[in-house]
């Protein structure tokens, strides 16, 4: 039996050797601090690793990736070190940076100069941020494995500050003219009003994160002919027009189509590119 005298001189022992293991843990996550991204030749998908030794194996780690997953054309986007790192991508297939030590900041600078630089909007995040370093979370450091389609779609729309409206005027004849995806009310119908389909154009409305549907009897023409109703969901307002156009005029079989103009409709939606019915 080991004398009581050797105990505190044991205890001691074992606090110094998880002093040095700590030291240790510490020391080699402030070593894996970094991450790389890389994309394929047509942007559309950015490969990310974290963490990284240093900021050439972050570099080669994160072509790996993208070769490991099929890209084509693999090249280097950038590296990054105790901080967050996140793109974002416009319909183009432009990418902008967004770099900070806050993940949602890292978001909101890339989702910027994204919408700056892009003039139909229609950005998005190409994945939650990534983070390295030893100052993040398990969760931090996670949530960009973890994220689902969904997840970076709502951060997306959270950051992004540009509006979609769009407008609908009649011409001479009673012609229903439209434009859709402006960033302010006063752009999209001063730019509809000078298209040259609009000939002695009038306003009718204008609208934002929802959808017009617009209905008329066949054939008819003049002003006053085309009637318009509003509802976010596109079959809805494009049934909800035909209903105002045989409640006006009495005809049975009117025909409509729709238009929607807001974030939620970037991808399409039903009736976008159905001929009137």
């Amino acid at each position: 039996m080991m004398p009581a005298r050797f105990f505190p001189l044991i205890r001691a022992a074992f606090a110094a050797l998880a002093l040095v293991a700590g030291l240790a843990s510490a020391s080699a996550q402030a070593q894996n601090a970094y991450g790389g991204m890389a994309t394929d030749g047509d942007h559309t998908k950015v490969y990310s690793v974290a963490p990284e030794k240093n900021k050439q194996w972050a570099e080669m780690a994160a072509i790996a990736e993208c070769k490991r997953a099929g890209g084509k054309g693999c090249k280097t986007l950038t590296t990054f070190w105790d901080s967050c790192m996140v793109y974002a991508r416009n319909s183009r297939q432009d990418l902008f940076p967004g770099n900070s030590v806050a993940p949602e900041m890292a978001a909101k600078k890339a989702m910027r100069r994204c919408t700056a630089g892009s003039p139909d909007g229609n950005c998005r995040l190409t994945s939650l941020p990534v983070c390295a370093g030893p100052g993040y979370s398990a969760e931090d450091l996670a949530a960009a494995k973890r994220a689902k389609p969904a997840d970076i779609e709502a951060l997306s729309a959270k950051l992004d500050s540009r509006a979609y409206w769009g407008a609908v005027a009649e011409n001479a004849d009673g012609g229903a003219v439209y434009s859709d995806g402006y960033p302010s009310e006063d752009e999209a119908i001063n730019t509809l009003l000078k298209w040259e389909d609009c000939k002695d154009c009038r306003k009718l409305l204008t609208y934002k994160d929802t959808c017009v549907g617009i209905a008329w009897i066949k054939g008819s023409e003049g002003r006053g002919t085309r009637f318009t109703a509003l509802n976010p969901d596109s079959v809805s307002a494009r049934e909800a027009s035909r209903e105002t156009c045989t409640a006006k005029t009495g005809a049975p079989a009117c025909v409509a189509m729709v238009r929607c103009s807001g974030r939620a409709y970037m991808d399409g939606y039903k009736g976008q590119d159905a001929k009137s019915q």
